[in-house]
């Protein structure tokens, strides 16, 4: 009896990393993730914040772990030819303005850091409408951002200057 492993291919590879890292941040997932604001003793979260985080991870550990089995029994189709250069030259771009999103969150905020980020990815995926831009990097975040902290009662890394304005213009 033979064993069938699985062949070192980009995609496996890439598959296997994401699984071993999306459990590992599972299992080291206080470490990574903040406490919640504390007022008199008492969080001012309704839900931890490391639920949500949780969740996609165990989501992406499981997806990895399918498609590894998938490609293990050889139900999937083998991969075509490697990225181009270009694409490539894409995906380190991407990968750099999602690291610039991750270090700029604490000092610029959730809010300044969001529509920052939105705007470069727009103008990586080829918009050009300044409206549409403007729209997606304005909008988007602060819809978020409300959703967030006045819906699901999840604080967020934000500017003391922006917490206060939010304070005064809505009512609850």
């Amino acid at each position: 009896m033979s064993r069938k492993f699985l062949t070192p291919t980009p995609e496996t590879l890439t598959t296997l990393s994401l699984l071993v890292a999306s459990t590992l941040s599972l299992i080291f997932m206080s470490s990574l993730v903040a406490a919640p604001k504390v007022l008199f003793g008492r969080t001012l979260s309704a839900i931890t914040p490391s639920l949500f985080p949780s969740i996609v991870l165990f989501l992406l550990a499981v997806i990895c772990a399918l498609a590894l089995v998938v490609i293990r029994i050889g139900a999937a189709e083998p991969a075509g030819k490697g990225l181009t250069r270009g694409e490539w030259l894409r995906a380190a771009t991407l990968f750099g303005i999602m690291i610039f999103y991750a270090v700029t969150m604490a000092p610029f905020g959730f809010l300044i850091s969001t529509a920052i980020t939105t705007t470069l990815i727009s103008l990586q995926m080829g918009a050009r409408s300044p409206a549409q831009i403007g729209l997606v990097a304005l909008v988007a975040p602060v819809l978020l951002y409300l959703g967030a902290t006045q819906l699901l009662v999840v604080s967020l890394p934000e500017l003391d200057v922006i917490e206060m304005a939010y304070a005064r213009l809505l009512p609850f």
